[in-house]
């Protein structure tokens, strides 16, 4: 196993969320979000459903422009960018979204080697032998030559998650990755994130509402409610929470007693 990336202060982010605003038909979603993603690490947004998690990921990868506000990648505003310097930022990410997302109609070496194909044309042989060496880093060997619809769910996400990490991302994010799986599967996902976290030293962002799932891959958690980021901390500042949004959150998940002031029945009520 490799070890750890170095400590790095959230003080310092890749990315950086600044009072961010946005609204649809006049309903709020976003009402001032603050949020800094620490490089190297893993940072899971946690909330309800409708509490604005997948807007705060279409700013954050620049698909949404805000009300007001900003979004920093190394401190440069996202959207005061010309439009081809945002496409080049945009490639500093990969996403695996909640269902994969795979081109039915093309094999599993078609579908890795796709990004490649679209933004960094290679030699045939040196496209290959990537994509095969990525497939080897996932255990995927000897699947190339499959389709989507050929595959188990779990190495449907394995082969997402090969494209999105084919073009050597910074920052990988990952959209509800464990909903509608098995235990099992939750926890060979989870696995998948933290081994990819490790083996390639990327920032991954995993917007989830599981919080057993959050507590075994984090390193910082942020929790969004009402369009807002309600709290930041690790995983034991969490269990430690005296906020009883966060409280009541993790309560209801059924992930164990909060530290060191359990909630009640009466808090989550």
């Amino acid at each position: 196993m490799l070890d750890e990336p170095p400590e790095t202060s959230v003080e310092t982010p890749i990315l950086e969320v600044v009072d961010l605003h946005k609204s649809f038909g006049g309903q709020s979603v976003l009402n001032g979000v603050d949020l800094s993603i620490a490089t190297g690490k893993v940072t899971v947004i946690i909330g309800g459903s409708g509490s604005g998690k997948s807007v705060l990921v279409k700013h954050l990868v620049g698909l949404l422009r805000p009300d007001s506000g900003q979004v920093k990648l190394h401190g440069q505003d996202l959207f005061a960018m010309a439009p081809d310097d945002l496409l080049k930022a945009r490639r500093q990410f990969g996403m695996l979204f909640q269902a994969g997302a795979l081109f039915d109609s093309m094999t599993v070496y078609e579908n890795i080697a796709f990004p490649l194909r679209e933004h960094r044309p290679l030699p045939r042989e040196e496209e290959r032998n990537l994509v095969h060496a990525r497939l080897a880093e996932l255990n995927l060997e000897n699947v190339d030559h499959k389709y989507p619809a050929e595959l188990s769910g779990g190495m449907k996400k394995r082969v997402a998650l090969a494209r999105a990490t084919i073009l050597d991302p910074e920052i990988i994010i990952y959209d509800e990755p464990t909903t509608g799986l098995d235990p099992m599967m939750i926890s060979q996902v989870d696995d998948m994130i933290a081994e990819t976290q490790e083996r390639h030293r990327v920032t991954s962002v995993v917007i989830s509402h599981d919080m057993a799932s959050t507590f075994r891959i984090a390193h910082h958690i942020a929790m969004l409610f009402e369009g807002r980021i309600v709290e930041c901390g690790t995983p034991d500042e969490f269990r430690r929470s005296a906020n009883p949004v966060v409280r009541k959150f993790i309560f209801v998940s059924g992930t164990g007693p909060l530290q060191p002031n359990a909630a009640t029945p009466a808090e989550v009520a």
